[in-house]
């Protein structure tokens, strides 16, 4: 069974989608995009992020800078926006049987610590934050060195393409959520160990032996 489980923050913790949508129609611009509409939101939802940047005609060296300056436009809306509905008590199971919970996230670690004591998440003792857009991979790979685990110890839990992608790379394990970013029809595609159709799921992904591949939400 996995002994660490770390959560992405945005769309996988909290639905964050109306609060980015809102912060790049104000930011995008300033950076030669056109601003969004809501179906061509639903399209970008399919895509990869590098994908999707290539899409809104971002260049690469560009992208730092947009991703701080969304996050720092979206922060108050952010603030306001609860949580994913039941994940704060699926946490609070988590912790009790023993997980050790974390939070590794492309977000400034200030932002996520204030986000989660505001609403009281509970077990989320460690937030590793700033990891860059596409630099999850190498921040997971860290936290395995540093916590003395095994890389199949771990599972990630995440809403996104490339999440899923920095957990296959870093070893570690990636339990998909539907509630996210991305359709869960992609994610599927890309055959991900876990998929999770609503928060109590996280509790049948806890109890897997290292060897589940691919396992199916769990059911009532």
């Amino acid at each position: 069974m996995p002994t660490h489980l770390y959560f992405d923050f945005d769309g996988t913790l909290v639905n964050s989608l109306e609060a980015a949508f809102n912060a790049f129609q104000r930011v995008g611009p300033t950076f030669g995009c056109a601003p969004l509409s809501r179906d061509q939101l639903e399209r970008l939802r399919g895509l990869h992020a590098r994908e999707v940047v290539r899409a809104l005609g971002v260049p690469l060296h560009r992208l730092p800078q947009l991703a701080a300056r969304m996050r720092r436009t979206m922060r108050g809306e952010l603030m306001e926006t609860p949580p994913v509905e039941g994940i704060a008590e699926v946490l609070d199971v988590l912790q009790r049987r023993g997980l050790a919970l974390g939070i590794l996230s492309s977000n400034a670690r200030e932002s996520v610590t204030a986000y989660v004591r505001r609403h009281r998440l509970p077990g989320l003792a460690d937030i590793v934050g700033e990891t860059g857009v596409f630099g999850k991979a190498a921040a997971l790979r860290r936290q395995v060195r540093r916590l003395g685990l095994e890389s199949r110890d771990l599972v990630y839990v995440g809403d996104e393409l490339r999440d899923l992608e920095a957990a296959r790379a870093a070893r570690a394990r990636f339990a998909a959520v539907a509630w996210g970013y991305t359709p869960m029809e992609h994610l599927a595609a890309a055959a991900p160990d876990f998929r999770c159709e609503r928060p109590q799921d996280l509790l049948f992904v806890a109890s897997r032996s290292p060897s589940a591949r691919d396992v199916c939400a769990a059911r009532p």
